[in-house]
């Protein structure tokens, strides 16, 4: 049987405020064949601990139900684009939860966040000129490549525009949508505030799956916060302090087993 302690320092963009400690039921479950984030460029990941992702400042985890008076929340923005075989999409809700859906080589990524009441502000000011661009001055779509951008003015009622998004776009329709954009690339990029595994306390018998795909049993877990990990599939065990499972796991079982 084979035997690993993992242990990695990165920065995190969560504080005690934003992690409240839950247990295995507030997961996520990992979609199947489903990715951690976007792998990072090999100069940031020689430089870990001075990445950082400013859009997802003062964000926190979108935990559990995120039902508003009972109600589904209100859309208030969706952009969606397709290039070659990567389909990218991020929807922007009521009360500021945004969801990213990737679907890529890499394999799946479903992602929830809860933005800052100020920044979903920022975002709908920036997306509030979009009646003014004319469908006519945006690039056409192609057939391997095009994206819409839809904003909601009204409850069933939007704007939207599509266009390819490897063209080049008219400055003001591109000082619109760029902010939108570089959200998307966070929230694909971040590991914490993104990943329902940050915050999350583990119990003897929790399955989790990991950034490779396979499927852990929680052990047990040491006075000293270490968590024993055995491995479903294969004759390992691994070792993790409990402050860096985010690091390593995407989610619990369900859709991975489906």
């Amino acid at each position: 049987m084979g035997f690993l302690v993992l242990t990695l320092q990165l920065p995190s963009l969560l504080n005690a405020q934003q992690t409240p400690p839950h247990d295995i039921s507030q997961v996520d479950k990992a979609p199947l064949g489903g990715a951690i984030a976007t792998p990072l460029p090999e100069a940031q990941r020689k430089q870990l601990m001075k990445y950082e992702i400013p859009e997802l400042a003062g964000s926190e985890q979108a935990l559990g139900s995120q039902l508003i008076d009972g109600k589904l929340p209100v859309p208030l923005v969706d952009y969606v684009a397709f290039e070659a075989k990567v389909q990218e999409r991020i929807s922007i809700f009521q009360g500021g939860l945004a969801v990213v859906s990737v679907r890529a080589a890499a394999g799946p990524m479903r992602k929830r966040v809860i933005l800052p009441p100020d920044a979903l502000k920022n975002y709908l000011n920036s997306l509030a000129p979009i009646a003014a661009i004319h469908q006519s001055d945006l690039p056409r779509v192609r057939d391997d490549r095009r994206a819409l951008l839809r904003v909601y003015t009204a409850p069933g009622q939007f704007i939207d525009r599509t266009f390819d998004p490897a063209a080049p776009l008219p400055r003001a329709f591109n000082s619109e949508i760029a902010p939108l954009r570089d959200l998307l690339r966070a929230i694909t990029e971040d590991r914490t505030v993104t990943n329902t595994v940050a915050g999350y306390m583990p119990k003897e018998g929790d399955e989790l799956v990991s950034d490779d795909r396979k499927v852990y049993k929680v052990i047990r877990v040491t006075p000293s916060q270490i968590v024993e990990l055995r491995c479903e599939s294969a004759p390992k065990t691994i070792y993790v302090a409990v402050k860096d499972l985010y690091n390593y796991f995407i989610g619990t079982t369900g859709a991975s087993q489906e």
